[in-house]
């Protein structure tokens, strides 16, 4: 069966990938363990855009050369949310709404480095939106409506934290030499320094940091060599499933322990089990 990979997210301590199998609306998540086996067609399609809480097909089935068509960009409703501040927000539709002004969550993360990222997440995804982006140290410090969280994020930014981190940025980082224990320093350290860094007015908003705890399987895997596998058409991963950080996922195929950026498989049309 071919399947159009969306992206990929962590369940109950497993990374998977989530897709929409050829010929249905709905998506599902495809855990990633044990044996391997994955083709990479020739076609790479857009991913399509979200309405009502729903991941909707590309009605035109677009090609595209990244993660989602222009057309796709304009009808998702959760982009304008996705790209706001909490200052001055656009108009959005009811189920938008109630998701921006929902319980979030502010976070800090530390991916092995001094530079400390600042990011969002919803209630329902507090821990699984932190675990899918693999840091060595994260804590959530805040919790308000949507918008302030936001303001609060955009604020911090300003202060000096890092709002975006590439993939590209945290794979390197995999091979840096700090501990997780000096990680957690460091983002319990900046948690406990907000206060003087934001305005009187968000200060109730504010806790006692609360770390997330990285899966077994994060943690088992820090300190893997870091080989990347490229991904292109007609490319085949094969091999066992040795471990998984975040976006990354290692695998073993015989010859050599390989690091697959999970990110990249987005758009492409892959077949589990291929034959021939």
């Amino acid at each position: 069966m071919t399947s159009l990979v969306l992206g990929y997210t962590w369940i109950e301590g497993r990374v998977a990938l989530r897709v929409r199998h050829t010929g249905e609306m709905r998506t599902s998540e495809v855990p990633l363990a044990g044996s391997l086996s994955i083709g990479v067609t020739n076609a790479r399609q857009c991913t399509g855009y979200q309405r009502n809480g729903q991941l909707l097909p590309c009605p035109d089935r677009a090609p595209s050369r990244s993660k989602t068509c222009t057309d796709c960009m304009t009808r998702d409703e959760f982009r304008p949310c996705m790209i706001c501040t909490g200052a001055n927000c656009p108009r959005l539709s009811r189920s938008m709404e109630r998701y921006c002004r929902q319980t979030h969550h502010l976070y800090l993360a530390c991916f092995g480095t001094d530079e400390l990222k600042v990011g969002t997440a919803s209630d329902p995804r507090r821990n699984q939106r932190v675990i899918e982006q693999g840091p060595l140290a994260a804590a959530r410090v805040a919790a308000a409506p949507g918008p302030i969280i936001k303001q609060m994020e955009a604020i911090l930014v300003k202060a000096g934290f890092t709002e975006a981190m590439s993939r590209n940025r945290k794979t390197a980082l995999l091979r840096g030499a700090m501990t997780a224990d000096e990680a957690h320093a460091l983002v319990l350290d900046a948690a406990r320094n907000l206060v003087p860094q934001l305005p009187g007015v968000y200060h109730r908003h504010l806790h006692t940091a609360q770390f997330v705890d990285q899966p077994i399987m994060a943690r088992n895997s820090r300190g893997f060599a870091v080989n990347d596998f490229p991904v292109q058409p007609g490319t085949v991963i094969e091999g066992t499933v040795a471990g998984a950080v975040g976006h990354v996922l290692f695998f073993d195929d015989g010859d050599g322990r390989f690091a697959l950026d999970l990110g990249k498989l987005a758009g492409w049309i892959v077949e589990f089990d291929p034959t021939g």
